[in-house]
């Protein structure tokens, strides 16, 4: 186990890009899990091989639709007898992915309106991304901050706002828009709406709007939901080094395969 584990306030990027995403948060006696596009059995390996105990998940938020961030929700939530938190466009465009929804406890969150699990305040946003009502999150505990915004075409002043002034962020670095555009696996179509402003922020884009926020208190950054076709980790993280030279900020590029470390925030 990570040592910072210990902190009263941790988070680990259990899975990050289009195969699967799940975010694991504690907040003193306060565990929630943030989107689940992976199966029950993979979403517990991987907490085990962390050292987190999926038993003591509070809640199951979710950001929107797409089948790697909802899939596996409806399985985690019944398993564990914990709620699911979803706008309603989202839950409407999730109830084939969820499963048997009858069964489970629903609650409809709204963006723009904060609620609490536990010790936990939880601020959904609007973000820009081709799904009904996608969600970026403010998550506030024992006085320390936690943005997270993971597939956003393009970052407005709603997201700069709400990721600014964070003690730790989980933030999207998809693509390099080069090795984007000469990749022959994807149509020209799929190219467009990867780098629309619905789609996919690059790492260059990420950079600018890393470059455009409040990072007095950063002390983590995790750069989420990589293409494992379209990018790789030493240029998304080359490109977050230009603005965070100097700073005691730890940088970390998320994986598909494996969790990161425990951080404390």
């Amino acid at each position: 186990m990570d040592e910072n584990v210990m902190s009263e306030n941790c988070f680990c990027q259990l899975a990050s890009g289009s195969k699967g995403n799940a975010l694991y948060v504690k907040g003193g006696d306060t565990a929630v899990l943030f989107d689940c596009g992976l199966s029950g059995r993979e979403l517990e390996r991987r907490m085990a091989d962390r050292e987190l105990d999926p038993t003591s998940l509070s809640a199951v938020v979710v950001s929107h639709e797409h089948t790697d961030h909802v899939s596996g929700a409806g399985i985690v939530c019944r398993r564990f007898g914990i709620p699911l938190f979803i706008t309603e466009a989202t839950f409407a465009g999730s109830t084939k992915k969820l499963g048997k929804t009858k069964a489970m406890d629903v609650e409809i969150m709204v963006c723009g309106t904060r609620f609490t699990v536990g010790s936990m305040e939880i601020h959904p946003f609007s973000i820009s991304h081709d799904a009904a009502d996608a969600s970026g999150f403010r998550v506030t505990t024992g006085g320390s901050v936690l943005g997270v915004a993971t597939d956003l075409g393009v970052a407005g002043h709603l997201v700069k706002e709400h990721l600014s002034g964070c003690d730790a962020l989980v933030m999207e670095s998809n693509h390099d828009p080069d090795l984007l555009y000469a990749n022959p696996n994807y149509p020209w179509p799929l190219k467009q709406r990867v780098r629309s402003r619905v789609g996919h922020l690059s790492n260059e884009e990420a950079a600018t709007l890393l470059d455009d926020l409040d990072r007095s208190r950063l002390k983590h950054l995790v750069l989420a939901h990589l293409s494992e076709e379209n990018n790789t980790p030493d240029l998304a993280l080359e490109a977050a080094y230009s603005v965070l030279n100097g700073s005691n900020t730890s940088i970390t590029a998320a994986k598909q395969h494996l969790p990161t470390s425990v951080f404390s925030f």
